[in-house]
């Protein structure tokens, strides 16, 4: 009788570890099923001969650590890598933007230097690179402006086409492309930033 009730009882037990453990699983999975939020604009490749010139004004060297906010197919990344030997890292929450990347990577054999995350750019901790290169909309480097705030001293920061409202810039330069035969703007931030005066 007492073999049956400790049988029981040991039944019940792992009965009640099972339940917890399904109960837990299904809250993982429910965590893990809450839906990412799609892309903030339409991804638009730089042209390469801009892209080019965006490094050059970066000032990039091999020991330089370069992010791509909104990296799309990685095209910026593998750039800095091939050209420096710098270590490169795209970002952007679209994942068809980072298999695109992880194709461009592998196919250009950079898989050492350059690596890509699916990751909301507006929640990166950008304190520690070098230099940080925008294709975004105004509205979204703007919402960038105190992550940017962050950057260590001596950073270079290079946004295209769109400035970063309030600001102070280094320079801006224009430059056209032979690829697409348009102009592009160029601009070129140093940190630590400097706030544009609101003074009349």
């Amino acid at each position: 009788m007492r073999r049956y009730l400790c049988l029981a009882l040991v039944a019940t037990s792992l009965l009640w570890a099972a339940a917890a453990v399904a109960e837990e699983n299904a809250a993982v999975s429910k965590e893990s099923a809450k839906p990412v939020r799609g892309p903030d604009c339409v991804y638009v490749g730089t042209p390469y001969d801009v892209i080019d010139k965006m490094l050059d004004l970066a000032a990039i060297g091999k020991d330089d650590v370069v992010y791509d906010l909104g990296c799309g197919d990685g095209r910026i990344v593998v750039a800095a890598a091939r050209r420096f030997g710098c270590h490169g890292v795209g970002y952007d929450i679209d994942p068809q933007r980072i298999k695109e990347a992880l194709a461009n990577i592998d196919k250009n054999r950079v898989e050492d230097l350059v690596e890509v995350k699916q990751e909301d750019i507006f929640t990166l901790d950008l304190s520690q690179t070098d230099a940080v290169l925008l294709y975004l909309l105004p509205s979204m480097n703007k919402r960038l402006i105190p992550q940017l705030m962050k950057l260590k001293p001596g950073s270079r920061i290079v946004a295209h086409n769109y400035d970063i409202e309030g600001i102070v810039r280094d320079r801006s330069v224009t430059f056209r492309s032979l690829e697409d035969g348009v102009n592009h703007y160029l601009f070129v931030y140093t940190a630590p930033l400097e706030k544009e005066s609101t003074k009349p």
